[in-house]
């Protein structure tokens, strides 16, 4: 499994600089960030040479675009459509986002599946498939409600956006490697980093850099190389958009040391 890295990383930095780094640390393919204040690396409704120069700026680097990272846009239908046409110009084969809702309210999960539904037609018209993230607070937060959401969309087109630190942080108590394998079919990106403590907030950014938190990442990597289907686990860190451009390095680079000799 190959290791890619989000530009969110570099949040507060330009496209090229997080093109330029990603790709000198050793990474392979990055999801590309169209979020607004906090990594607006891809613009939504642009002309087609701008896509056409995003994307030769990306593969000229010889990176590959694994996903769009443009999380809460699938329920504002006008958005989303914007974001699949981004992700048809760029070259982008997922869409990567949360669920929204709310957590144990059965209203808010059917109104989820509900908004999934009506927008995946568009999602099969376009041959992007949207990849959705089990998130604490959201109505899909955990093992249990991602398997049971995975049951009431199209799974030719929709997936999961796995990140066990969400898992971890769910309230449940569950332990994502001994959890994973119920789901693992359904999975279509993975999100890799550490996490300390399992409070709803993840923490402050040397908590999210591996091994310093307390997921038994060895293990999870473990299971993660025997998911089908998924070519790049790619590190999503949060916290670091007001970073120096070397500080936002230093955390790329100890995560990719460490996750590299897991993933080989």
């Amino acid at each position: 499994m190959k290791l890619g890295c989000s530009t969110i990383l570099y949040g507060g930095h330009d496209l090229d600089i997080a093109l330029d780094r990603i790709k000198a640390i050793g990474y392979r393919a990055v999801e590309l960030c169209a979020l607004p204040g906090m990594a607006p690396h891809l613009n939504l409704g642009e002309s087609v040479a701008y896509y056409q120069d995003v994307k030769s700026r990306v593969s000229d680097r010889g990176l590959a675009i694994e996903s769009i990272g443009a999380s809460g846009t699938f329920g504002d239908r006008s958005k989303f459509l914007q974001v699949l046409d981004a992700a048809v110009a760029v070259g982008a084969p997922l869409v990567t986002t949360g669920a929204g809702g709310k957590m144990d309210d059965a209203a808010s999960f059917k109104e989820v599946v509900r908004a999934v539904n009506d927008v995946v037609g568009e999602c099969r018209a376009r041959k992007v498939k949207l990849s959705v993230k089990p998130h604490v607070n959201n109505a899909v937060y955990d093992t249990d409600t991602a398997h049971r959401f995975m049951q009431e969309v199209d799974r030719a087109w929709v997936g999961l956006n796995y990140d066990p630190t969400h898992v971890w942080r769910n309230g449940k108590m569950e332990t994502p490697e001994q959890t994973v394998g119920k789901i693992s079919e359904y999975i279509l990106s993975l999100r890799i980093r550490d996490v300390k403590g399992r409070q709803t907030s993840i923490g402050p950014v040397e908590g999210q850099i591996a091994p310093n938190g307390d997921l038994n990442l060895p293990a999870l990597m473990k299971e993660f190389k025997k998911i089908q289907g998924v070519e790049y686990a790619v590190l999503e860190i949060v916290g670091t958009k007001d970073y120096a451009v070397a500080q936002v390095d230093d955390v790329v680079q100890r995560s990719f040391d460490y996750f590299s000799t897991l993933l080989a």
